[in-house]
Formats: C-alpha cells, sequence, structure tokens
C-alpha cells in the first residue's frame, strides 16, 4: 500500500487531468482507521506496564465538558513532559509497525487515490493535529512530500509539555495558506481530504474538497467529492 515517493526533479511538466497542485491530508479517521497520537501513548504506557485508561478517561471527560480540540490536545500533550524526544520517535517507529499488522490500519480508498495524485505530480501533504512522533512513520510510508502538525516545545532533547502550536480547524486553513505563500501554491488548484467539521476550514480554501466517510452528519451537506471511510 506504499505510494512512491515522487522526485520533484522527475515530477511530468503536464499532469494528468486528475492532478492538482497540492493535496492536504487530515491523518486520523481520513489516512488511517486511527487516532495516532491517542493509539501512540496507549502503546508506549503499555510497553511500560502503565494502565493508559485512567488519563484516556480524563481526556475523554474533557471533550465531553465541551473543551474544543485544540484545548484539549494542549491538555493531553502535557502528557509528554520530561520524556526525551528520539525516545519517542523510536517508541512511535514499533508503535507504527506493530499498528500495521492490524488489516486496514490505512484508508485503501484515501491511500488508492493518493497514489493516482503523487503518479501525476501532486505533492502529498499531512495535516494532521497529531505530532511528529506519531506522524513521521506514517508519511515515511506513503512517501508524504511535507507534514504539516501540532508542534511540541522541546527543551535539551526532552518534552516540556508545553504546545508551540495546534494543527486543528482554522489552524489548518493558516498552514495552507502559510504554505502557499511559502511556495507560491495556488490553493484554488489544491485537493484537500478530511472527516470532520473541523475540516470546513481547509476544505473551504481549496479547488477539490475531498470528505472521507459519512460520520460526521455536519458534513453531509458539504458540496464535495466523497469517499468511503
Amino acid at each position: 500500500m506504499t505510494i512512491k515517493p515522487v522526485h520533484p526533479a522527475r515530477r511530468p511538466a503536464a499532469a494528468a487531468p486528475t492532478a492538482v497542485a497540492a493535496a492536504f491530508v487530515d491523518v486520523d479517521n481520513t489516512l488511517v482507521r486511527d487516532i495516532s497520537f491517542l493509539s501512540l501513548f496507549t502503546f508506549d504506557a503499555r510497553c511500560r506496564g502503565a494502565d493508559p485508561e485512567p488519563l484516556l478517561r480524563e481526556f475523554r471527560a474533557l471533550r465531553a465538558a465541551g473543551a474544543g480540540r485544540a484545548e484539549s490536545h494542549r491538555e493531553f500533550y502535557r502528557l509528554w513532559h520530561g520524556r526525551e524526544v528520539e525516545e519517542i520517535r523510536r517508541i512511535g517507529r514499533d508503535w507504527f509497525t506493530e499498528r500495521m499488522r492490524t488489516p486496514d490500519f490505512f484508508n485503501a480508498s484515501v491511500v488508492g487515490r493518493l497514489r493516482e495524485l503523487a503518479a501525476a505530480g501532486t505533492r502529498i501533504i499531512l495535516v494532521s493535529g497529531s505530532f511528529d512522533a506519531a506522524l513521521g512513520p506514517i508519511a515515511d510510508h506513503i512517501g508524504a512530500d511535507e507534514t504539516l502538525c501540532t508542534e511540541l516545545v522541546v527543551a535539551n532533547g526532552r518534552y516540556t509539555g508545553a504546545v508551540r502550536a495546534t494543527m486543528v480547524g482554522t489552524d489548518k486553513a493558516a498552514a495552507l495558506r502559510g504554505y502557499a505563500e511559502r511556495t507560491g501554491v495556488d490553493l484554488g488548484a489544491c485537493a484537500a481530504f478530511g472527516d470532520h467539521h473541523s475540516d470546513i476550514a481547509m476544505f473551504d480554501l481549496v479547488g477539490r474538497p475531498v470528505v472521507v466517510g459519512d460520520v460526521d452528519h455536519q458534513l453531509r451537506d458539504y458540496p464535495a467529492e466523497r469517499l468511503p471511510g
């Protein structure tokens, strides 16, 4: 299911009709059928012989109490306080190896579409509220050109527990605008893939929004291409 990366120097001068300049792809419950940062936390806790459930319940209770995604993510990422970045990245690779043994970890319909786009010269950009330790192996596996994600503060090689920048909702729209300014890409000539109404901020900026799945009722009337979840 790996997407073979396309080196910029070998990209075709004239893209196929289905090509777009860039495809911005949400990860959790879109590209993969998982919440990657929660899944990695659970894997790490169990490897250390700890029970992740009490802290996961606290996270879910915070969301149930009305906390937004950005707020709840900031609270959750505090749990990595003091951990060595390289250790968590190594654990992230081990987590990914285990998750790949699970049938249907990747959403085949999304991967298939990205494979077609990448072959036509489209740049694949992951955009996710997750963080690099979980996203790095996913990005490497599919040959993503770039990853825009939540950034954790690091000091002396360890996570401080603070978040420098989240990547949810309007954060994604700002990231797309920043990418466009940096690269000169026309967002109107781009695609975006997502599964949640918080992705609308991203969808509204691109010429080809793609809604994955039909779980979020707030997206059911949104004018977009549809892919199975």
